[in-house]
């Protein structure tokens, strides 16, 4: 078996000193010397096989490499995008990522947060995350380097966080119901003790009466496809007069146009219905879902970078990214039946 290549052997290979390959390979030191420099250590490095030693490297620097990610539902199609996003920007820095999920239960996320402690990792990314979270807190108390994603906490203010302006978000989808001719809208909120939630209800709210849009709020236990089934079966028994539902998310959107349909309620003839996050595949659904996408690698990738300056500096100021949704028009959202000019 052949031995390792080391650094010294890419050294000799070119023909310069070990302390230049080392900083051409190091992306905290590369900007120390020319780019040209860089370009060849690395094309040799990449020819003669050479890896970092990580093993070497966390004995050096006390650190695993490691970062844990924590998400709340592995059959959400919309977190796929996230670890991507965590997953492409920390292995571009030699981290390696552990993804848990907790199927929305704290102690489940407790669990997977000390499983994690106990591997050493160097920080967590927590996307799992209620309004009053104990992972979050035995993160605080800890001194564990941590960024929530997607979701937050009451007190925000501090960890880092990264989220997508839900304000604007609903803003987008009811402007867009409303320019197709809607006055009458119902919003299916998410659960009252995550943070996503309860933001996306006050928006709609807000939006709505702002323009004197008449609503009806009910509230979905959980976000997802059965909880909005059961939201909309309640809208359906209520005889609900709204000719148009905002969901909290996507999955309770696809359960309520489950329902709707299995009710022989057009969507979108007879209601229209948007969804909210954007996730893989909402195109191919019938009807292709109008939602409002937000930008769930991006969110990831944010997400990684601030987790690495965190590991970095534990007290630098507690940041929050907030990036702006996107509204995706599909088949699923049309003019209410009193608009419609039969010819």
């Amino acid at each position: 078996m052949s031995s390792r290549v080391r650094i010294k052997d890419v050294a000799q290979h070119l023909g310069i000193s070990t302390s230049t390959v080392s900083r051409a390979l190091n992306p905290k030191t590369s900007n120390m010397i020319s780019s040209d420099v860089v370009s060849k250590v690395k094309r040799a490095a990449d020819k003669l096989g050479y890896t970092i030693d990580l093993a070497a490297a966390s004995l050096r620097n006390q650190r695993t490499y490691t970062v844990g990610v924590i998400i709340p539902d592995i059959l959400n199609p919309v977190f796929p995008p996230i670890i991507k996003g965590i997953q492409e920007y920390l292995a571009k820095h030699d981290f390696v990522t552990f993804t848990l999920f907790t199927n929305n239960e704290q102690d489940q996320a407790i669990t997977e947060m000390r499983t994690l402690v106990s591997r050493r990792v160097d920080g967590v990314i927590i996307a799992s995350a209620f309004l009053q979270d104990a992972s979050v807190n035995f993160c605080i108390d800890n001194n564990i380097p941590l960024v929530t994603v997607n979701r937050s906490i009451k007190d925000g203010h501090l960890i880092h966080q990264v989220m997508d302006d839900e304000n604007h978000g609903i803003q987008l989808a009811i402007g867009h119901l409303v320019d197709l001719g809607h006055t009458h809208i119902a919003h299916i909120a998410g659960p009252q003790d995550i943070l996503q939630g309860i933001k996306r209800k006050e928006a709609f709210i807000q939006h709505c009466h702002a323009q004197n849009i008449q609503v009806d709020i009910i509230d979905a236990t959980a976000f997802t496809i059965e909880a909005g089934n059961r939201a909309a079966q309640h809208f359906v028994n209520n005889k609900c007069e709204a000719t148009a539902i905002i969901a909290g998310n996507d999955l309770i959107a696809v359960g309520a146009i489950q329902h709707l349909l299995a009710n022989n309620i057009n969507v979108p003839k007879q209601v229209s219905v948007v969804g909210y996050n954007g996730m893989p595949f909402a195109e191919m659904l019938s009807p292709a879902l109008t939602t409002v996408a937000m930008p769930a690698e991006q969110m990831g990738q944010q997400a990684a970078r601030l987790l690495l300056n965190a590991i970095e500096d534990q007290d630098a100021p507690k940041q929050k990214v907030l990036l702006a949704p996107k509204l995706e028009v599909r088949q699923s959202t049309a003019p209410p039946l009193a608009q419609v000019i039969v010819p």
